[in-house]
């Protein structure tokens, strides 16, 4: 977590919640793919920070969502226009992220903070749901070679796990 949002999460409390149990996922993805990080708020009350971080990058900032706008001055650079909430008005409590165009660098353990307007003026800094992304090359990357050999053509189909020769005469 930043320090700028640390401190504004300390000037809006006054005191901090104990800790919760964090809803913890693992999802598989394919490079190429569109995700949804699912994370969502237990009650309805308005949403005023958002933050998604990975702890092993640095800057750690995933997306950042304060003051009624996305912070995108402490991002990491990979995340730059591949991220957003997959509901931007946060309806029902959904600050799941979507993340673009996943690479295998995107593999890592995702964390979704949370704070919300309270009466009582608690601020959790726990994250509320956990993220294991595991992105994983596609089963088979099929790559198809025409080889023209005396009239013959000669299709190999090529993958990660297996050679299968077409042979047309």
């Amino acid at each position: 977590m930043t320090a700028s949002t640390l401190l504004l999460l300390f000037l809006l409390s006054e005191c901090f919640s104990g800790s919760t149990n964090p809803d913890q996922k693992n999802i598989n993805a394919e490079p190429g793919q569109n995700i949804i990080l699912p994370c969502r708020v237990a009650d309805s009350r308005p949403v005023i920070v958002v933050e998604w971080t990975r702890n092993d990058l640095e800057p750690q900032s995933v997306y950042l969502y304060r003051d009624a706008q996305i912070d995108q001055l402490n991002q990491h650079p990979r995340y730059k226009n591949r991220v957003e909430l997959q509901d931007r008005q946060m309806k029902d409590g959904d600050v799941s992220l979507t993340l673009r165009n996943v690479m295998s660098d995107d593999r890592g353990t995702y964390e979704c903070r949370v704070v919300q307007r309270d009466a009582a003026r608690r601020i959790n800094l726990d994250p509320i749901s956990i993220i294991n992304l595991d992105v994983a090359p596609r089963e088979f990357l099929s790559v198809f070679v025409w080889i023209t050999v005396f009239s013959s053509v000669l299709v190999a189909e090529v993958s990660l796990k297996h050679l299968r020769c077409l042979c047309f005469l």
